[in-house]
């Protein structure tokens, strides 16, 4: 049971759910943790003594997925009692389940069954890492029940009466009501909660809720053969893999929202207050736009359409999936000095958010924007950022849509100057996993374990945005790993003769920045020459090829253990490495035992420095040069580092 903390730690924002936390850390729930070696899923439902589940059963069967639970699998498998079933009878109007149509019941057992086991003690407050049948994530959460006892709750409504049944082919959990997903798109949703009445108001009057209103890519040509169940298969490193591609290319969408009382608090009630707020924060952030946009409220460059836009992402993400939460990654990381964050462009053109999860904050959770103080980690911060709730936090909300998924914050969300030029002037470490909507969308960020440690993600040209690469060119979006010498545990890789272009992620100001790639050097790489330029069209070289084979105790890079030196010695060391080209890897991150700054084969390479403006888009387009099409590139994390810190009097930090 200790697993479940991550979860409960969330919500302890009362006494008393305080005090139920702590007095059910370790005690197993009742009905929990029962394996049955003789029994698979089928039998487990047939045969159970305690519920009645034959109307699951008989939807079951007449979706024609009964067989599949009786053989061999790997399966999590939601089961509503005949109660449930008979709650969902009358809700529908059907007299019976018989009455069901047979597509309806195509789409409930679709709902109930997952491809992969997931126990409840495997799980953090957001959603079950694999998708359903239908390709939806149901959300995991936890609330207090009548009888002020924690309950674990799918989708916020089902409530796990019996859960972590292990059968042969997977595990069973016990539910007192059927699981309905929404059929809402984004927009409809955030119109039936009348609590984000304002946030509404001003996505209409904006039209940027016909934005959100696209679901799935019709132009998307599904790969052929057997590329979608079997897979590529590849060797990469020192493993073989299987990139799977994506059947399906799905546009989702993510809602960071204020609920009215938010903005009450700042005396924001109306409609004009809150364009009036709006103009306030983006005439500073934007000087040179001046008053001439104020009255168009659908251009992009009016202030509340600013607003409204920064709080809108092309990405998918439950709570947990904005930051790392699996426990096995997260104890790599050293929280004491460094808080877990990622960087997540918006739908605001040339603007990111920065998520971050301290391990010390009041209240403890996830902020947006949150910029902890490097002199004394973990406690202080110099920004305290938005907070976002967790679902438990939202028990009675229906925040999953067809297409996206919406969260509330805890304060007015801004992309400000201060945000810009305070919160934002830091190293910008973009795990590579987030630098394309279709990496997340597509679940190939945040895969851990599942059916196959090793199944990747394909991904394919002209349908992954903000890349284009060439016929020659694989790209797979790696599973995490505890032991891999990758940032978070996962990466992007090229592989072949491979040509790719992405285009970079914004800067908070203009300024002269770094662009750096982080990798683990190997053999199997190849060597690389590098441009860079305003357009896809338009690129320069940046230096000499780059071999990306040789590890940190080549002279060429000048690697040298901290141990050896004194800290004047180290800084200047640091910078024969710099004059090179090379960093070494960063502090914050270990992997095996192993921290990122003491190992030889975890490097940064800086591809290139130059001025880079706010309002501008760049690209990186790296070239295979080697004849090899076994060779390869691991995109494992990008760098964009101000000189306001890399040539600061204090210099870089090593985190």
């Amino acid at each position: 049971m200790k697993k479940v903390k991550s979860i409960f730690q969330q919500i302890m924002f009362s006494a008393i759910s305080l005090f139920i936390f702590s007095s059910c850390l370790d005690e197993a729930h009742p009905g929990t943790y029962y394996t049955f070696e003789d029994y698979t899923i089928a039998s487990f439902l047939e045969e159970n003594g305690k519920y009645d589940m034959s109307y699951f059963i008989e939807i079951m069967k007449k979706a024609k997925i009964w067989g599949e639970l009786a053989t061999y699998g790997n399966y999590t498998c939601f089961a509503p009692t005949n109660e449930a079933v008979e709650i969902y009878l009358r809700e529908k109007g059907y007299p019976s389940v018989s009455a069901i149509p047979n597509n309806v019941c195509d789409t409930i057992a679709m709902t109930h069954l997952l491809n992969s086991p997931y126990f409840t003690t495997d799980l953090v407050e957001g959603a079950f890492p694999s998708p359903n049948r239908l390709d939806r994530y149901l959300s995991f959460s936890c609330g207090m029940g009548p009888d002020s006892t924690i309950r674990y709750y799918v989708n916020k409504d089902s409530w796990l009466q019996r859960m972590n049944d292990t059968v042969q082919n997977g595990v069973v959990h016990v539910v007192d009501r059927v699981i309905e997903p929404s059929t809402l798109m984004l927009p409809q949703l955030l119109a039936n909660d009348s609590t984000i009445s304002l946030f509404y108001q001003a996505l209409v009057l904006t039209h940027l809720n016909d934005s959100l209103e696209r679901y799935k890519d019709e132009t998307y040509p599904t790969p052929g053969g057997d590329s979608c169940t079997i897979g590529v298969y590849y060797h990469t490193g020192n493993e073989w893999e299987y990139a799977i591609f994506p059947e399906t290319r799905y546009f989702k969408y993510s809602a960071f929202v204020e609920p009215d009382s938010v903005y009450h608090r700042h005396g924001i009630y109306t409609i004009e207050d809150l364009i009036e707020f709006a103009k306030e924060v983006y005439h500073e952030s934007y000087p040179a736009d001046g008053t001439q946009y104020d009255d168009d409220f659908t251009h992009r460059r009016n202030p509340l359409n600013r607003f409204v836009s920064y709080h809108l992402l092309e990405f998918y993400g439950q709570y947990d999936a904005w930051n790392v939460t699996n426990p096995n990654i997260v104890q790599n990381f050293d929280r004491a000095n460094w808080d877990i964050e990622d960087f997540f462009e918006t739908m605001l053109p040339h603007s990111f958010m920065r998520f971050c999860t301290p391990l010390v904050a009041s209240p403890n959770g996830m902020y947006i924007n949150r910029k902890g103080d490097p002199k004394n980690p973990p406690q202080d911060v110099l920004h305290r950022g938005v907070r976002v709730y967790t679902p438990s936090e939202m028990p009675k909300v229906q925040q999953d849509a067809l297409n996206g998924i919406y969260h509330y914050v805890d304060e007015i969300l801004v992309y400000s100057y201060d945000v810009r030029n305070t919160v934002l002037n830091t190293r910008i470490r973009y795990d590579c996993t987030t630098m394309s909507p279709d990496f997340v969308n597509s679940g190939g960020r945040n895969r851990y374990g599942g059916p196959s440690e090793n199944q990747c993600t394909g991904m394919l040209d002209g349908y992954t945005k903000w890349w284009r690469f060439s016929p020659e060119t694989l790209v797979s979006v790696r599973s995490r790993h505890t032991w891999f010498a990758s940032y978070q545990g996962d990466e992007v890789i090229l592989q072949g003769i491979y040509d790719a272009t992405v285009k970079l992620p914004p800067v908070p100001f203009d300024g002269t920045y770094d662009v750096r790639i982080g990798y683990p050097p190997m053999d199997s790489r190849g060597i690389i020459q590098a441009y860079f330029g305003p357009s896809p069209d338009n690129m320069e070289p940046t230096d000499i090829p780059v071999d990306l084979r040789i590890g940190g105790s080549n002279p060429k890079i000048g690697w040298f253990s901290d141990a050896d030196h004194t800290q004047e010695e180290i800084r200047l060391l640091e910078k024969g490495m710099r004059n090179r080209g090379y960093m070494k890897g960063p502090a914050c991150y270990s992997f095996s035992g192993n921290n990122f700054r003491g190992a030889t084969g975890t490097l940064r390479k800086i591809i290139t420095t130059q001025y880079m403006s706010a309002e501008s888009d760049y690209y990186l387009r790296v070239r295979q040069l080697m004849d090899n099409n076994m060779a390869e590139m691991v995109y494992d994390y990008l760098e964009l580092v101000p000189k306001t810190v890399w040539g600061s009097d204090e210099g870089e930090n090593i985190y």
